[in-house]
């Protein structure tokens, strides 16, 4: 089992007069509850009469993370070789083990739209997972998450990571390489 890695990270903020640097990142002890940013659950387009717009479906991260604990997998992008192949299978097949160390819910993160996640998730038959979609990469900018996969046709997205999540304050915090290993080591870190 590797050491969780911990992203440390510095951006740029810049004005017509000011240039500062701001360091951002996700560590143990980090309270995500305190963004005010949110995220889509994965659903279909509703066309029975139910809201389609981003308002009436957002997922505050209280909403989240408020008295319960999240085992929590970012990926890339839904369809992809790693995630479909590698990342998002055996988070499927330890379901059950995570909710037996005292896991609430297990979700996937993407910067993505919620029809694909849902979609996707519905392919792998996947859905006991959360999967939850950062539609514009707001919230991966705010957490210095994001990649440029523009090369791979694929645009700003995530970095692969995980994390356990307690009542919104991170407990473990991995960046991931090895995305076939990675549910074994958050479930380990979940059972802490």
């Amino acid at each position: 089992m590797t050491l969780p890695h911990i992203i440390r990270a510095t951006r740029v903020a810049q004005g017509p007069l000011l240039k500062r640097q701001i360091a951002r990142s996700i560590s143990v002890g980090t309270d995500l509850k305190k963004s005010s940013l949110t995220w889509q659950p994965a659903r279909p387009w509703f066309d029975d009469g139910n809201s389609n717009l981003a308002a009436d479906n957002e997922l505050t991260m209280e909403k989240v993370f408020a008295g319960k604990k999240v085992a929590v997998f970012g990926v890339p992008a839904p369809f992809t070789g790693t995630c479909s192949y590698a990342h998002v299978p055996p988070y499927k097949k330890l379901h059950e083990e995570f909710t037996a160390a005292g896991v609430d819910s297990v979700v996937c993160y993407s910067v993505s739209c919620p029809y694909a996640n849902y979609n996707w998730g519905l392919g792998m038959k996947a859905m006991k997972i959360a999967f939850v979609s950062d539609v514009g990469g707001e919230w991966s900018d705010e957490n210095d998450l994001t990649v440029d996969y523009s090369a791979a046709s694929l645009g700003k997205r995530s970095k692969r990571f995980s994390m356990i999540v307690d009542d919104g304050v991170v407990k473990s915090f991995n960046v991931v390489e090895d995305a076939s290993g990675d549910a074994e080591v958050l479930l380990e870190q979940a059972k802490k």
